[in-house]
């Protein structure tokens, strides 16, 4: 095989963001995934006339990340339906309200506490990567409708486990970016052009400008001799099922893996990092740190939405689990997602990562999460089609809490190992989901070229 510049390994988000502007760049790449669908954990599968997520997905991003992204390589990504407004279940009176009702009161504390974030230049919120939301709210702010909006948002940004426990500085880089771009706490949207049109546009601009995507072909093992990166041996068909060492190697000086922590060290061998860094990345492997939650699509033809079926809806109490979780009709999003005159309902309960291979607790779990929904949209009772589904493994990240995100992950730059990078959401970077993914892209090929990319990007790492 030809010797590229780089190899990307994975075309999810990160993979194909980092691809395609490497590519605009003008360098030789080459990006390998494993998998027969685009889009890594945000991937979109056909399945009896839907579209499902491997977990409910919406893009939160006001402009300055994927969408710079693409727009920077030739493509562009339309803004679908936008959630402006936040129905929230109050667990006291088990009724639906506006998240507005939360701090309709006095705004003049809202506003105090967005002047000080506004204030506050985003190096000085790295302070704050072992401290918890709530700590630095106390500091501007004794208002509980203010802190809770903050905290509501937060479930649907971070889901940890335990809804209160939430990353200070996580939180605040992601506030700030809201405000600063779109005048608002948060912006979460449908891609007009949907989750495989998406990927489908970036693996289309990595080609257009001289690169490859190559699928079901899997990383087996990165070549790492005397500290420097050689390429990538591929993994191939195997004729015995404990084959190994087989496949052919793609050269290159640079390899830019896109795994997860909790599958990097398959592919990157451990002895060729310093133990530290292997420390941090198995630290943050374990299954308790993983967020997680127990998924279900549901299907009704007749309407079904809290205050507004174009919404995202949030709670920190389900009424019997006492989970907190999420839910929107993905059909109002996007009514090309299911079949034509059909509700398909996406819905999340956060659980611990800790118990996600307890199937016991799971099968508890989903019956009494399943009856919560039920209650909290009545109409659900009318469902005629449904999928439960487990985010773990993939998992959405690595849970949000303080001591675990920013500097307490590892960099992007392995140490010790030139032309290794991670550009991971599950290594050091900054944002939410695809939006974070695509920014970690950004920040290793930015880092890798040494300088800049002009393009009006927003904040990077």
């Amino acid at each position: 095989m030809a010797k590229v510049d780089v190899i990307v390994i994975g075309a999810g988000a990160a993979g194909l963001s980092a691809a395609a502007l490497l590519a605009k760049e003008g360098k030789r790449v080459t990006v390998v995934e494993a998998g027969a669908h685009l889009g890594g954990r945000g991937m979109a599968v056909p399945e009896e006339g839907f579209k499902l997520n491997l977990g409910g997905h919406l893009l939160e991003d006001p402009g300055s990340g994927i969408t710079k992204v693409m727009s920077y390589v030739g493509k562009t990504l339309e803004h679908g339906a936008v959630s402006s407004d936040m129905p929230v279940w109050d667990h006291e009176t088990n009724r639906w309200g506006s998240i507005r009702e939360r701090y309709a009161s006095d705004k003049r504390e809202l506003k105090k506490v967005i002047a000080a974030l506004e204030e506050t230049p985003y190096e000085e919120l790295d302070a704050w990567d072992d401290r918890p939301l709530r700590d630095w709210m106390a500091q501007h702010t004794s208002d509980r409708g203010v802190i809770e909006l903050w905290e509501l948002l937060s479930v649907l940004e971070c889901m940890t486990d335990d809804w209160y426990d939430h990353s200070a500085s996580d939180n605040l880089y992601v506030r700030k970016m809201h405000y600063g771009e779109t005048r608002r706490a948060g912006y979460s949207f449908w891609p007009e052009q949907g989750w495989d049109g998406l990927f489908a546009d970036l693996r289309d601009a990595v080609v257009e400008h001289g690169g490859e995507v190559l699928m079901n072909t899997p990383a087996e093992q990165v070549i790492i001799e005397d500290g420097v990166v050689r390429g990538v041996r591929l993994g191939r068909d195997k004729v015995l099922p404990n084959e190994i060492f087989e496949g052919e190697v793609l050269e290159a000086d640079c390899v830019i893996s896109t795994l997860p922590v909790w599958n990097v060290l398959r592919v990157v061998p451990e002895s060729a990092l310093p133990d530290w860094y292997a420390g941090q990345i198995k630290h943050l492997a374990q299954d308790h740190l993983r967020i997680s939650w127990v998924g279900l699509y549901m299907a009704t033809r007749e309407e079904v939405h809290a205050l507004d079926p174009r919404e995202i809806a949030t709670w920190l109490h389900a009424p019997t689990s006492r989970i907190s979780g999420f839910c929107f009709n993905q059909a109002a999003m996007d009514p090309s997602t299911a079949p034509e005159g059909v509700n398909l309902i996406v819905a999340g309960g956060i659980i611990p990562g800790g118990r996600a291979r307890d199937l016991d607790y799971l099968e508890r779990t989903f019956a009494l999460f399943e009856d919560d929904l039920k209650t909290m949209y009545p109409g659900l009772e009318a469902t005629y089609w449904r999928r439960r589904h487990l985010v773990h493994d993939p998992s959405f990240g690595v849970i949000q809490k303080p001591g675990l995100v920013g500097t307490f992950r590892p960099h992007w730059r392995a140490p010790n190992v030139e032309g290794l990078y991670f550009a991971s959401e599950t290594f050091r970077s900054r944002g939410i989901g695809v939006d974070r993914a695509a920014r970690a892209g950004l920040t290793v090929v930015e880092d890798y070229l040494g300088r800049r990319l002009d393009g009006g990007f927003g904040w990077r790492y």
